[in-house]
């Protein structure tokens, strides 16, 4: 079973969901990720979890034989020790994003904020192909950036710093800030886990009205 559906099935668990509180936004998938503000905490940490997911695919391979299982589970767990050693000693650098799934109406809507304060533009160009003119719309990075911390801000539910304090949510101007200070590394972990957010949810919409459906 993937991340995201075991995610998905945290998320209805006990077995039972109230529809309005998923179309809400109260019920998604929800995940947590650890961010390191040292750089070169980050980039350890970083790679370690590149191994981990390298061994857990090749674990997932059919046709692997025992012995070869053994072996890769005995790295894993070597891996993960090391990965644990390291959080241990770089404590004082670990901050726990805690993150969760919206609707793709609510993507919809800060996109279309998103466009408002930056409106789309074209400019016409000859196509390589046909050799005519067409439309095509001019790239805008500042309103890529408006709409990346929009979804940033909806998705950060809370942070809880090394000695355990907790911020809930996070301000429009602090994803501004985050996605400028942060290791790239951290900047990453952010953003992928995200996206795996994005698709847990669709997962969760899903097999919540086939459920819906199902008990109607």
């Amino acid at each position: 079973m993937s991340d995201i559906e075991e995610m998905v099935n945290a998320a209805k668990k006990p077995g039972t969901f109230n529809i309005v509180d998923a179309v809400k936004n109260r019920a998604y998938p929800k995940d947590q990720v650890d961010v390191f503000i040292d750089e070169g905490v980050a980039f350890r940490v970083a790679e370690i979890n590149e191994a981990i997911d390298s061994i857990g695919k090749a674990m997932d391979k059919k046709g692997v034989d025992k012995k070869t299982l053994d072996t890769l589970l005995a790295k894993r767990e070597e891996v993960l020790d090391s990965r644990d050693k390291l959080i241990e000693e770089m404590g004082g650098t670990k901050y726990v994003f805690h993150l969760t799934g919206i609707s793709e109406g609510v993507r919809q809507d800060l996109f279309d904020k998103a466009v408002t304060k930056f409106p789309i533009k074209h400019e016409q160009k000859m196509s390589q192909i046909t050799g005519e003119m067409e439309k095509e719309e001019i790239e805008n990075i500042e309103r890529d950036r408006y709409f990346t911390a929009l979804l940033w801000q909806a998705g950060v539910q809370k942070i809880l710093s090394p000695d355990g304090e907790e911020q809930e949510g996070i301000s429009f101007e602090d994803a501004l800030e985050l996605r400028r200070s942060l290791p790239l590394a951290s900047l990453t972990t952010i953003t992928e886990a995200l996206e795996k957010m994005r698709a847990a949810t669709a997962l969760f919409l899903m097999s919540v009205g086939e459920d819906f459906l199902a008990k109607s």
